[in-house]
């Protein structure tokens, strides 16, 4: 079995295609994975390391762009229709996965043109455009949220959840030492600057707190140095990484998680029932603070709009939830809800029962 899995290079959109590759080598180990990217982004460094092929085309954004960035990206279409349709004409896959991101239009015009089956899947409660779009053509589209099928012009909707990496799927809690807490601060795969200068801002307010507190935060590349002095100058107990990899032990040890509401990591919160106080990201055409009211709504998450980010605001509702561990446990509970530990398997499981129907 050959598989194409074309994704955009954030890792709300790649770790979870990893995780699905990884799940259709699990189930049937002969088959054959290629990933369609971009250049830009994070998109193509990890895949070679996990054993997987990888092709580019091109592809550029739309959404939230500039006059001149449309335009690019709609005359861009054809170059990568053609790349696409010489890609998979090269490989002759049996699927086509779309998992995010304005690189799934030519590959999946591609497929349609070339009569091969295709998925694609939608995280967020608010649709995006490319998958508005492309859903008409696909054979199954896999949905995170109830309220999503209604945006989706499909008669095929499952709603089976993200794939999950099967280290955060795994992990364990850790054996803590009485009376310490533990904070995680995620700012999406590049880091939030607003979250990290609010989150230094708080220090002062959190210092009579620094003995009861270890704090995990991943900063991104450009504020870590400043982030990690600031942390050392106040004297906390923190670990500050521009980026973690392996995510399983860090939502293990979590006591409160503090995040923006990407679909991904809403996912793994889900999955490893934390509580969480979500900061949605402002610039995401609104689909942050759908993802995020959802969360709210279930009883799992609270939440900062990041335009009400203050250092002393954030401190005190940092405070307010880890002194009251009823409320962080029925959290958890709620969130736990929230997340299919399973969602790799049951993905995998019913593409491969597409492809075993045959023809298009």
């Amino acid at each position: 079995m050959k598989v194409v899995i074309a994704g955009g290079g954030t890792g709300g959109h790649l770790y979870p295609g990893i995780a699905l590759a990884q799940t259709f080598m699990n189930l049937q180990p002969e088959t054959q994975i290629l990933f369609i990217g971009t250049s830009q982004g994070i998109g193509s460094s990890p895949i070679p390391q996990k054993g997987f092929l990888f092709e580019t085309v091109t592809a550029t954004g739309f959404v939230g762009k500039g006059v001149f960035a449309r335009l690019k990206s709609i005359l861009s279409i054809p170059a990568g229709l053609s790349q696409s349709l010489r890609i998979l004409k090269q490989f002759r896959p049996q699927l086509v996965i779309g998992i995010g991101g304005y690189v799934a239009v030519p590959v999946m015009l591609a497929a349609t043109r070339l009569r091969i089956k295709r998925v694609i899947l939608e995280p967020n409660v608010m649709p995006g455009l490319v998958n508005k779009l492309v859903a008409p053509l696909c054979h199954l589209v896999v949905t995170t949220f109830e309220a999503s099928s209604k945006q989706l012009r499909s008669k095929h909707i499952q709603r089976l959840g993200i794939p999950i990496r099967p280290e955060i799927t795994q992990a364990h809690s850790f054996q803590k030492k009485e009376g310490i807490q533990t904070l995680v601060i995620l700012g999406g795969s590049q880091g939030s600057h607003s979250i990290n200068q609010t989150m230094i801002a708080a220090l002062p307010f959190l210092r009579d707190e620094k003995d009861r507190l270890e704090i995990i935060h991943q900063t991104g590349n450009k504020d870590y140095d400043k982030v990690r002095a600031s942390y050392n100058q106040a004297a906390f107990k923190a670990e500050v990484s521009p980026f973690i990899d392996d995510m399983g032990p860090v939502y293990a040890k979590a006591d409160l998680m503090i995040s923006r509401a990407g679909a991904g990591t809403l996912s793994e919160i889900g999955v490893t029932g934390k509580p969480s106080l979500l900061i949605p990201f402002p610039h995401a055409g609104g689909h942050q603070i759908e993802n995020a009211k959802a969360f709210i709504s279930a009883g799992a998450s609270e939440m900062i709009l990041d335009q009400n980010l203050s250092g002393q605001g954030l401190a005190k509702k940092i405070m307010t939830l880890l002194n009251d561990p009823g409320k962080l446990q029925k959290m958890g509970t709620a969130a736990k809800r929230q997340g299919n530990a399973h969602a790799a398997e049951d993905i995998a499981k019913a593409s491969i029962a597409l492809i075993s129907k045959g023809a298009v």
